[in-house]
């Protein structure tokens, strides 16, 4: 009953007893308004001194990974408090740390709740509500717990170690003129320390000849850069309605494809994988993502670019619009003859093909991997895409839905060779 009905019951039955002069009717509305303070008083009671903290494993995690948080949920007040409900408001798919608690005075609980990464993207852990109330249920009460985290879930990175990144054509295999931040086997020569400076940059021996603190300066190694175009149009964006079988029943022992439930998953899956391969090989590599929000990180060798572009790929979407021949047009100036380029798109438009073979006419190493649509849902097929690449002499990788990622890829030259030699498509 809530309180509005009950306060008219409690005007009905005095009206009643004034009219009626019953004394019974009186002894009725003093009990039925002694109730309504009560509960009033127990609702308000029942969340004062009622705190929480949590504790979250990390920030920064993986599709496929495990966080684990610990909530703490304490009772300040010498009161116990009866029927404690702990709401959690995460955005964490699959995230439950709502509780039903009885607390006593000055006292705390606290539960540990494990949680698979199932989807990339920024999520939030909580924050919490407390519920609570009168026996009667008059005055429920809330009380806001505004403790929260925000947790990026980057896109899983499989490791290709039986994929062979793309090489551009060297001339001699000299370093470049360009001098970079980061520490490489070439030095191109020392200069006076600043203050700026990293003190494992310091040439001691320059320092103990010349009585000063001398730094070394270094050279891009002569190695090509490495771009990852990401085909993001939403055109050619499937859903698969069937989720794989699995043979475990632990969700952080399931294989990482089956949270890749979309031909976007797979996409942003092999491009992080592509950027981890490109950092194993110590390579300059950028990406391309035509997104809505068309992404450009231009080429760069270091653990902070792999970062960059994962924090990048845990929320973008297969919400572009631009298709991809116009942008291997588009960007024709970032891709010479002195880098590889590889492409991973679910499109089965040829005029990507077109566009793709004219890079490769003018000697850029070039790589597609194509994540078949059609094995996910009602889509046109590839083969025709396909056959393209083999004539224009591009080496092409297909992956399916529930292929392993890195078996798919491992392909020598991108063409699948079966037992007797030939290559499986003819």
């Amino acid at each position: 009953m809530t309180a509005f009905r009950l306060g008219l019951v409690v005007v009905g039955t005095l009206v009643f007893a004034q009219i009626n002069e019953w004394q019974l009717l009186d002894q009725l509305t003093i009990a039925l308004v002694a109730l309504l303070v009560l509960a009033y008083v127990w609702s308000r009671v029942s969340v004062t001194g009622v705190g929480a903290t949590r504790r979250i494993s990390t920030v920064r995690a993986q599709v496929g990974q495990t966080v684990s948080e610990e909530v703490i949920v304490e009772n300040r007040a010498r009161l116990g408090k009866l029927w404690l409900e702990i709401r959690d408001f995460s955005t964490l798919p699959g995230h439950h740390a709502s509780r039903v608690l009885h607390l006593g005075g000055r006292q705390r609980r606290s539960w540990v709740v494990e949680t698979v990464c199932a989807r990339r993207g920024r999520y939030r852990t909580g924050p919490l509500i407390a519920r609570a109330g009168d026996p009667f249920g008059i005055f429920p009460t809330a009380k806001a717990l505004p403790v929260q985290f925000e947790l990026v879930v980057y896109p899983a990175a499989v490791d290709l170690k039986g994929f062979s990144l793309p090489v551009g054509m060297l001339s001699g295999g000299t370093t470049t003129d360009r001098r970079t931040p980061i520490l490489t086997p070439s030095v191109a020569g020392i200069r006076d320390y600043v203050p700026s400076d990293a003190f494992n940059r310091i040439s001691w021996t320059a320092t103990a000849r010349l009585g000063r603190l001398m730094v070394k300066e270094f050279d891009v190694d002569p190695t090509s850069d490495v771009w990852l175009v990401l085909d993001l149009d939403r055109q050619y964006s499937v859903r698969s309605s069937q989720t794989l079988p699995v043979a475990t029943e632990r969700l952080d022992r399931w294989p990482v494809e089956v949270w890749l439930d979309a031909t976007e998953e797979y996409a942003v899956t092999i491009t992080a994988s592509l950027a981890r391969r490109c950092l194993e090989q110590g390579r300059s590599f950028g990406m391309i993502a035509t997104a809505a929000h068309y992404e450009v990180l231009p080429a760069e060798r270091s653990d902070r670019q792999y970062v960059k572009i994962l924090e990048a790929l845990a929320v973008i979407e297969a919400d572009g619009h631009r298709r991809l021949a116009e942008v291997l047009v588009a960007e024709t100036r970032r891709f010479t003859r002195h880098s590889g380029l590889i492409v991973v798109t679910s499109s089965w438009d040829l005029g990507w093909v077109a566009a793709l073979a004219e890079l490769t006419g003018r000697r850029v190493k070039a790589t597609a991997i194509v994540v078949d649509p059609a094995s996910f849902g009602p889509a046109p097929p590839v083969e025709p895409v396909v056959d393209a690449l083999h004539s224009a002499n591009v080496p092409v990788h297909v992956v399916r839905y529930g292929d392993d990622i890195a078996t798919a890829l491992a392909v020598a030259g991108g063409i699948p060779v079966a037992a007797n030699g030939k290559n499986a498509h003819g």
